[in-house]
């Protein structure tokens, strides 16, 4: 390829900015995933937690009560049950979850998820800050027992990197009170921004543990489903403004349970150092290119 043509796509990779008809991407990552693990410190840089360290049993509580959160400027999710069936300001109406509250509305914009924590017999976890405490659980109630959701709606807002890891944490308890998830699922979706961020012009989606295995039922991975917590690992790659990102468990038809998880953890990417490679490369072109023009002149060509 010319050195001239290349130099655009260098300067665009520099700037940390999409090349044009650039795929969003998410691949489930089997090695990075963290299973019967209870200890997360140094995971990630950012994370969210539902009721995490309650002193006391909870069920039905705001998804906003007792959270752990410590969540990156680049990520909007929102949790506080003012917000629902409002826009991002608040005040103006909106049904959609894509803004004002993040998690699934009832139809009528008046009712969400719900939280559950305080349980003796649901996980301690250690966040990735080192802290520990009692997991719980966030639910959503409105669509009923057994069925897949598109739960949480996380909004890419400016400054996110490129690419970034998401650990969904689930398995984190057993008994009353706890909800299996029979399948779990993260998609990135590019929209047409606001005001309703629809559209979905490119949708990738990963299942952890694909092939047909669940983390529930016939084939699955008995480590998926004994109590212990498991952190599943999805690789986004080609994140973009506006985009949004979409937690999709699906609760067991076996204990009977809503569509849940404990929380999430974050780490950005880095951008590969042969990007800026290449980008050093074409901007010494016009250089190299002196330099072959000089050279025939001085052999007479």
């Amino acid at each position: 390829m010319r050195i001239d043509v290349l130099r655009p796509v260098a300067l665009l990779l520099l700037l940390g900015l999409p090349l044009a008809g650039q795929a969003n991407v998410v691949v489930w990552e089997s090695a990075n995933s963290k299973i019967d693990t209870t200890n997360y410190t140094g995971l990630g840089e950012s994370w969210w937690f539902a009721n995490f360290g309650n002193p006391n049993p909870v069920v039905g509580a705001t998804t906003d009560s007792f959270e752990a959160r410590n969540l990156p400027s680049w990520i909007r999710l929102e949790t506080r049950h003012s917000f629902i069936g409002k826009d991002d300001t608040g005040v103006g109406t909106d049904a959609t979850p894509r803004t004002g509250y993040s998690f699934v509305e009832n139809s009528s914009g008046t009712a969400g998820g719900d939280t559950v924590g305080g349980q003796p017999n649901f996980n301690t976890l250690t966040l990735p800050n080192g802290v520990s405490g009692v997991s719980g659980q966030v639910r959503e109630i409105q669509q009923g027992l057994n069925n897949t959701s598109t739960q949480a709606f996380l909004r890419i807002l400016p400054g996110a990197p490129d690419s970034f890891r998401l650990w969904v944490v689930t398995d984190n308890g057993s008994g009353a009170n706890f909800s299996s998830d029979r399948r779990l699922r993260v998609s990135l979706r590019n929209t047409n921004g606001p005001p309703l961020y629809a559209g979905d012009l490119s949708v990738s989606e990963a299942e952890a543990l694909p092939g047909g295995v669940a983390l529930i039922g016939t084939g699955s991975l008995p480590a998926a489903n004994n109590g212990t917590a498991d952190a599943w690992s999805f690789l986004l790659s080609g994140v973009q403004l506006n985009d949004v990102v979409a937690i999709r468990p699906t609760g067991s038809n076996v204990s009977g349970s809503y569509a849940s998880f404990s929380g999430i953890i974050i780490q950005a990417i880095p951008e590969p150092s042969s990007m800026l490679m290449l980008a050093a490369i074409v901007g010494l072109g016009g250089g190299w290119q002196a330099v072959r023009i000089r050279r025939k002149k001085v052999a007479g060509v």
